[in-house]
């Protein structure tokens, strides 16, 4: 909190945050205050000053940080407009102060201190001379501290260890006990002499012990040591000698297996399950369900006070469990059945439409939710959204029969009819097709800038930006445009962008689709064939690998157009190696292939023990693959590190190209590479014009046994149908009919009822469900809807989906949204989940990004996250490049060897072994004691 009172006043003209931020002009306070997420409408200043103030005054660090972080992005500063104080004017002032009191030396410096940091005008000699009697009393209470062996109490009680006899029949022993006297007299403190007051404090400590002890004694009398109702002699014996010093009667503790032992004594069946600051017990509950005979079970769990059940023990009174037991369950199904009640009411209202009788409408929910339903009587928003969902599903089926018919009557079913201007040109098709290194793509391109209009269509943001830079160097006019940067030139005749992105209403001579056999691809498919089926070109040239041949031919059939096919040799050979390269025996000028992160930073800093390394993986962003590519390329590294990411348009110095691993996760399976993966990426060594061939391997025997047959086979054609997706006309259509407002339930529809003519299915895509379900929950318009679960939404990371879920608030308040920058930003990261974080940030931004350029109104930050994601970008390409980077155990956090494969230790592993076979035997005894099982309720 020091360090940012400090900050604040460099920019404020090294005074306070109160008299700075009136100085703050009104638009830069409202800006702050949506950056804090506090506007409330107001542009009042001193209405917005007075909640600053109050916001700082708080004290709370977080809001400090982020009002710290604000001023330092703004660049500017605050300077108080009155003149500052002269160099030593303050320290002149104490001196002359201070020669008006008889001081010692300790007494001068510590006055000195408390003033040196206080304005001129502010020190007063009342001020000094309230301090100095302030300084005095404390050395006086410091003396009475040292003489009386205690300690003050801020209420002024002497409090002091004292010893304390405790004789139980023939056994005698010493605590020592913590006494606390009664508030002694403040005036006198302050007055009267240690010589004084020692003595009578003494005194005081005397008598008090005294009146301990006798305590003790009547108490140790009291107690029934051979008879007591629940402890044994030897257990009273121990819990008084263990007890802490501020233990008095009838607070003695007792330990866990004493407690657990009387309790199970007096309640058999009773699990354990705790015994910390609370004991928690569990016991199994029956409950049937409201007009009906189903039956749920479920896991009670109470929580009993340790102190109040060892105050009962020690007094010998009955301790009585179950009217808490009975009370408790009873809440916990009142608060159920309120939950039920709810869950069905919605239900009701989404059914109304079929008049469901009160009977099905509660056996349709009861089948939905039993399965949900968890150890404890208890209906989480989750499970009310599962059951919704599910609920949504049945009863859709009903609905659908109704309107199937009026619903196909109007469903476009021949897919080019969407795509008019495309429809009205007498387009011609070029296929490009052959391996990697081999100018298809570059041929493409000269056709591209040869004309006089024209788009080039990429893969990757990285890739569209290589494409724009290419028009641009051969003078070419041309604007770039992603989901999330757009570089408008006025006077463009080109565009390079991101196949997502084409424009199918602005008519062009050339149109460059790269990277044509993603069309396979299950999640991104979609895109290439809406662009070679809708792209409004004369001449639409499409670049690709071999397999992508019979799927084109496929396309072009289906439209009736012209297409002409071009094949290209690569243009320098490639040899496969005979034998495997060790780890330690690589070259320069070698990229060596993982196929995930995790393995990609594990062989990075392998290999940067040796080598200087660069590495690349899908994770990164476009700007950091790009300057990790920069760094090979240019010499600045030996080896490159990557995964198959490089496979896809990435021109690289690569001599020698060895595979890590012969098999990947797709997404759904592990599985071992295909021929046209395997030649993709080892088409990426052998440069043309750089070497004069290139060599594939890989790192041991067994891989480069799996790889060998993979390198010389032949591809797997691209399958069909091909993948099209939902677009917003066919979501309204069935949203229509249907009179449904569920995302998600149009969706589902939409991929298991929609057919098209020609070789084209509805896309399943997996992220766009899942966004579709969270926007759901909130009360937005159809078209917001649809924009927000077609984002590029990176599901697998919490990071982004708590940032998506927040925007999708705000939209539904109709609040503007800032983009939040991380607090803590070093020079790099120290971690694999540092940079892991790093890497999310990134997709965040894009995430903000991508959505300002769709919902501009509402993202009002967009230039300070392109900021923010340059600092990211230079953060994660300081901590690629270094090489210490300590694998933790995303249990415990303990680190891991460098070279493990797996994200838990090996005692985690045990422990998880150990807690499913516990789980397994409590299970097995459970079944076993059937009707034998406590309840409490019976008792």
């Amino acid at each position: 909190m020091i360090k940012l009172n400090q900050s604040i006043r460099h920019f404020f003209g090294d005074e306070g945050f109160d008299e700075g931020i009136e100085r703050v002009p009104t638009e830069t306070l409202i800006a702050l205050a949506h950056t804090l997420g506090i506007f409330n409408g107001t542009t009042d200043k001193a209405t917005l000053v007075k909640s600053f103030r109050r916001l700082w005054s708080e004290g709370e660090s977080d809001n400090r940080v982020l009002i710290v972080d604000f001023f330092k992005h703004e660049g500017k500063t605050y300077p108080n407009p009155k003149p500052k104080e002269k160099p030593h004017e303050r320290e002149e002032k104490i001196d002359e102060l201070l020669e008006a009191f008889t001081l010692d030396a300790d007494e001068r410096r510590e006055l000195y201190a408390a003033f040196i940091d206080v304005r001129s005008r502010k020190i007063t000699p009342e001020k000094i001379a309230t301090k100095l009697e302030h300084i005095r009393y404390l050395r006086k209470r410091e003396t009475l501290e040292k003489a009386l062996e205690g300690k003050f109490d801020y209420d002024d009680s002497l409090e002091y260890y004292a010893p304390i006899r405790y004789t139980l029949g023939s056994e005698s022993f010493t605590k020592i006990h913590v006494l606390k006297t009664l508030p002694l007299n403040n005036k006198r403190l302050h007055e009267e002499s240690p010589e004084t007051l020692v003595p009578e404090i003494e005194e005081l400590k005397s008598a008090l012990t005294a009146q301990k002890q006798e305590q003790t004694d009547l108490f140790v009398a009291s107690l029934n040591l051979e008879n007591h109702r629940y402890l044994g002699r030897d257990e009273i014996v121990t819990a008084l000698k263990s007890a802490p010093p501020s233990a008095a009667y009838p607070d003695f503790p007792l330990p866990p297996e004493i407690l657990k032992r009387i309790l199970s004594s007096a309640y058999e069946g009773l699990e354990f399950v705790d015994a910390q600051d609370e004991l928690l017990i569990e016991y199994t509950r029956t409950l049937t369900l409201p007009q009906s005979s189903k039956t749920l079970e479920h896991t009670l769990h109470v929580q009993l006070e340790i102190g109040d059940i060892t105050r009962r023990i020690w007094r010998e009174e009955t301790i009585d469990l179950q009217s808490v037991i009975d009370a408790h369950g009873e809440e916990e199904e009142k608060h159920f059945f309120s939950e039920l009640s709810t869950l069905i009411d919605e239900c009701r209202e989404r059914s109304k439409l079929l008049a469901l009788e009160e009977e099905r409408l509660r056996d349709m929910v009861y089948e939905l939710l039993v399965p949900y339903m968890g150890p404890t009587f208890h209906i989480s928003a989750k499970t009310s959204r599962r059951v919704l969902f599910a609920f949504d599903q049945r009863i859709a089926g009903e609905l659908l029969r109704r309107q199937r018919q009026e619903l196909l009557a109007r469903t476009v079913r021949d897919f080019k009819s969407l795509f008019p201007l495309a429809r009205s040109l007498r387009r011609k098709l070029v296929l490009h097709i052959g391996p990697t290194n081999s100018g298809k793509t570059y041929t493409a391109m000269e056709h591209l800038r040869a004309g006089g209009t024209g788009y080039y269509l990429a893969p990757l943001r990285l890739l569209a930006l290589e494409g724009y830079e290419d028009l641009r160097d051969h003078g070419v006019n041309a604007s770039l445009i992603t989901g999330e940067e757009q570089l408008i030139d006025e006077d463009a005749t080109h565009i390079s962008s991101t196949i997502e992105m084409l424009n199918f209403d602005v008519e062009v001579d050339c149109c460059v689709i790269d990277e044509v056999q993603m069309i396979g691809d299950r999640d991104r498919g979609w895109a290439w064939a809406n662009a070679i089926i809708g792209a409004p070109a004369k001449t639409v040239i499409m670049t690709g690998s071999p397999n992508a041949r019979e799927a084109v031919v496929a396309l072009a059939e289906y439209l009736g157009e012209a297409l002409e096919i071009i094949e290209f040799e690569r243009k320098n050979p490639l040899e496969l190696l005979k034998t495997p390269t060790p780890i330690d025996a690589i070259e320069p000028k070698t990229a060596v292939i993982a196929f995930t992160r995790a393995n990609a930073l594990r062989l990075k800093q392998q290999l940067s023990k040796t080598y200087r390394t660069s590495v690349i993986y899908g994770n990164l962003s476009p700007e950091v693959r790009r300057e990790e590519a920069r760094r090979f390329r240019e010499g600045e590294t030996d080896i490159l590190v990557a995964t198959d990411a490089i496979s896809m348009g990435l021109n690289l110095p690569i001599k020698t190209l060895l595979f890590s691993k012969a098999d990947k996760f797709d997404g759904q399976n592990q599985r071992l590479l295909t021929p046209s993966e395997v030649q993709q990426i080892a088409g990426r060594s052998g440069r043309y014009g750089l070497t004069e061939k290139g060599h594939v391997g890989a790192l041991s025997t067994d891989i480069l046994k799996k790889i060998s047959p993979l390198f010389t086979g032949a591809p797997d054609p691209i399958k069909i149908p091909f993948n099209v997706m939902a677009n917003f006309d066919h979501i309204m259509l069935v949203s229509n009919i249907l009179e449904e407002r569920s995302l998600s339930a149009i969706v589902a529809f939409f991929v298991e009822n929609m057919k098209f003519e020609g070789p084209f299915r509805a896309a399943n895509l997996e992220s766009m469900q899942e966004a579709s379900l969270i926007v759901d929950r909130y009360e937005l318009d159809m078209r917001t809807k649809y924009t927000l679960a077609t984002a590029p939404l990176s599901t697998s990371s919490p990071l982004v989906m708590a940032a998506f879920e927040r925007y999708v608030r705000a939209l539904e308040q109709k609040k503007p949204i800032a983009y939040i920058p991380p607090r803590h930003l070093g020079s790099h990261a120290f971690t694999m989940e540092e940079l892991q974080e790093a890497e999310d940030r990134i997709k965040e931004i894009s995430l903000y990004l991508w959505l300002s350029y769709r919902l501009g109104d509402y993202f009002i930050d967009a230039e300070k996250a392109r900021s923010f994601r340059g600092e990211l970008n230079r953060f994660i390409e300081n901590s690629l490049q270094q090489s210490h980077f300590v694998p933790r155990c995303k249990t415990c956090g303990k680190p891991l060897p460098p070279q493990s494969e797996f994200s838990i230790c090996q005692s985690c592993f045990h422990n998880l072994n150990r807690a499913k076979q516990g789980v397994r035997a409590d299970r097995n005894s459970q079944t076993e004691k059937g009707s034998r099982r406590f309840s409490p309720r019976g008792r």
